[in-house]
């Protein structure tokens, strides 16, 4: 989305804050938001890798923005080049001076567009955070909108629960580091608590046009709240839709990451098991040539690689999870028009 002469990336929707008047970044629209169940309706509203991206010459600039509710950090690049962090308090205008790195100009643009980003591009980062922006300053020089051959071509569109949300993460998530990896710019369409495949969700992502690859990490928050008909039945829907509005582009089933019910004896693990085989045979189902099935426990190959909790990976677990993902998803690839 273009706005005011900045590329907001990951955000379809943008309102005015009620009470400041201020711009706040949505990654769902309010058809879809409102349709969520109460936690899908808090955590859809978070601007977890949303970016406001731009070019400017000036050397120095200053943007404003606010964090409404909670503290939270965001995180400034300068094309794939990591700037700066900086902390935000809840309910706080914060205006960030940001100087322009000199050392840039010195290397070789090779070097430096290897993440797929020009160096000019300023890239602010947001994490697990609602988003007000207020004002941009350069300082009198002008500010455009990155061109499409100074971000990644390709688009990656990730649904999945709070393991692709993200939870401490940001900027690190794994699918931002396959993303990296790959060479791909990521829209995370993650819900933390809340991948629920409602249909208002599935009809969302299908009817989306900007993207040309989608991940699904189904099943571990539906566990607790579908019976296997139920799970069965909402999948169905999602890969229907997706199928049938992008027959050409490959769509990549995840099956459950491996956790705490995965080496135990329990009612859970009776539900993993089988919503992990929903998932094996709506791929056999559908036979189709662009819908492929990546098992979980391929990509969290280290169980170590869990938090305390054994539910969401640590850091060393989204490390491991891109790498094994981006090598994945690298070899089913091949001989598909995507870059590598």
């Amino acid at each position: 989305m273009i706005r005011e002469h900045v590329y907001l990336h990951n955000v379809t929707e943008i309102e005015e804050h009620p009470t400041t008047g201020e711009l706040q970044l949505y990654r769902f629209p309010k058809h879809v938001r409102h349709a969520l169940g109460d936690r899908g309706r808090i955590v859809s509203e978070e601007a977890s890798g949303c970016e406001i991206r731009f070019v400017t010459e000036a050397p120095a600039i200053r943007i404003m923005l606010c964090i409404p509710e909670t503290n939270g950090d965001v995180f400034i690049f300068k094309g794939g080049l990591f700037h700066s962090q900086h902390r935000l308090n809840a309910g706080v205008r914060h205006t960030l001076h940001l100087e322009a790195p000199n050392r840039i100009q010195t290397i070789d643009r090779e070097h430096l567009m290897q993440s797929g980003f020009a160096p000019e591009v300023w890239r602010i980062f947001f994490g697990r955070t609602t988003c007000l922006i207020s004002y941009l300053h350069t300082f009198g020089y002008p500010v455009r909108p990155p061109q499409p051959n100074e971000m990644p071509t390709q688009k990656w569109l990730a649904y999945g629960s709070s393991i692709t949300h993200g939870m401490y993460n940001q900027p690190m998530t794994y699918i931002q580091q396959a993303g990296r990896r790959l060479s791909m710019d990521v829209y995370n369409c993650g819900l933390s608590g809340s991948c629920l495949c409602e249909k208002e969700v599935a009809d969302f992502l299908a009817d989306r046009q900007d993207w040309q690859l989608a991940t699904l990490e189904l099943g571990v928050n539906m566990r607790d709240r579908f019976t296997v008909e139920q799970f069965h039945d909402a999948t169905d829907y999602l890969l229907k839709r997706l199928i049938a509005q992008h027959p050409d582009k490959p769509i990549f089933v995840i099956t459950i990451y491996p956790n705490f019910a995965t080496y135990n004896d329990s009612e859970t693990t009776k539900k993993d098991a089988a919503f992990n085989e929903i998932l094996r045979a709506h791929v056999r189902k559908f036979n189709h040539p662009n819908l492929h099935l990546i098992e979980g426990d391929d990509i969290l190959d280290d169980f170590s690689g869990l938090s305390v909790d054994l539910v969401h990976p640590g850091e060393y677990g989204h490390m491991r999870m891109a790498s094994q993902l981006a090598e994945q998803i690298k070899k089913i690839l091949n001989g598909y028009n995507v870059q590598k």
